[in-house]
């Protein structure tokens, strides 16, 4: 993939505003590039989200280190997901790599609230764990075909906290806050959600695994993915806000590449599994050398007292 580094000298090294603060551009990228790498993993076609874009810039918070794509305007529009969850059959996921850490934190007292649900097949997987729950969702076909006893109302984190601030002993949001331009807006509601004390359990890609600084995944790049986050990130996200980082777990890196069966149809038995050999071995290196993987969970904790 061809890209422009941006010098501290030229314009590029010029501030620019972000959502935690002031932010250098550092990368330009040409938007031909990025709709060739949709094409590539999924067969999508989502350039109507780039009218008359040739370039897009990724930018870094002075503040926070947090990485973001500008111009705003490039944000997936509901076209842009409706065509990816068609072409991408395994988009939308019963179950994810931080849901059982999640799962085992909860309290039985606990009213959880979690931003982006879905079908709400997380909330589905606590309903016995914990006092009540509630779902946020704009998918209209999700809410209809929830899969969970809980309810799940359409408004926006920060409707919710307008409504009912204080209210939630722990908000959780799963592989959103990479969508949202203005994170910032985001997160603040999120907090204001929670009670004195409560915690916040926040996931996302991580940027500092390989495959993803090197680009290498579509759905990491705009339009889907407008943010990027690390461990370092929410450090000062943390003390930008007042929060107590409680945890953080990073997923260990992984083969990438798909079911060794499927993938290799045709191919003789030895075949298979020689090269279903190959990638436990790379999974066990990867293990020992602490690769990090592609996905971050933090847990984030409220002040008792403000």
């Amino acid at each position: 993939m061809q890209v422009r580094i941006a010098n501290a000298g030229s314009l590029d090294g010029e501030l620019v505003a972000g959502p935690f603060g002031p932010a250098r551009r550092i990368l330009t990228l040409p938007v031909a590039e990025i709709l060739a790498q949709y094409r590539k993993k999924c067969g999508a076609d989502i350039s109507h989200c780039f009218s008359n874009i040739a370039t897009v810039d990724l930018n870094e918070c002075q503040v926070t280190g947090y990485r973001f794509w500008r111009p705003q305007s490039i944000a997936a529009d509901e076209k842009a997901y409706r065509i990816l969850s068609a072409a991408w059959k395994k988009y939308y996921r019963h179950d994810r790599w931080e849901y059982k850490f999640v799962r085992k934190a909860l309290r039985r007292a606990d009213n959880v609230l979690e931003i982006g649900c879905g079908r709400g097949f997380f909330l589905k997987s606590i309903e016995s764990r914990v006092a009540g729950a509630k779902g946020l969702e704009f998918n209209q076909e999700a809410i209809a075909n929830k899969a969970t006893k809980f309810e799940i109302l359409p408004m926006t984190v920060e409707e919710y906290a307008a409504r009912f601030p204080a209210s939630m002993d722990a908000v959780c949001s799963f592989q959103v806050l990479e969508h949202v331009t203005d994170p910032r807006s985001f997160l603040e509601a999120a907090i204001a959600c929670l009670k004195p004390g409560g915690r916040l359990f926040l996931s996302t890609p991580n940027m500092e695994s390989a495959m993803l600084l090197n680009r290498e995944d579509a759905f990491d790049l705009p339009p889907h993915h407008m943010g990027q986050f690390s461990k370092d990130v929410y450090v000062a996200l943390a003390k930008l806000f007042g929060l107590e980082l409680k945890q953080v777990r990073i997923e260990h890196r992984r083969s990438a590449a798909a079911d060794t069966v499927t993938d290799a149809t045709g191919q003789s038995l030895l075949f298979r599994a020689m090269r279903a050999l190959n990638h436990v071995m790379m999974d066990m290196v990867f293990w020992i050398l602490s690769e990090p993987g592609n996905n971050i969970l933090v847990t984030l904790q409220k002040p008792e007292r403000q």
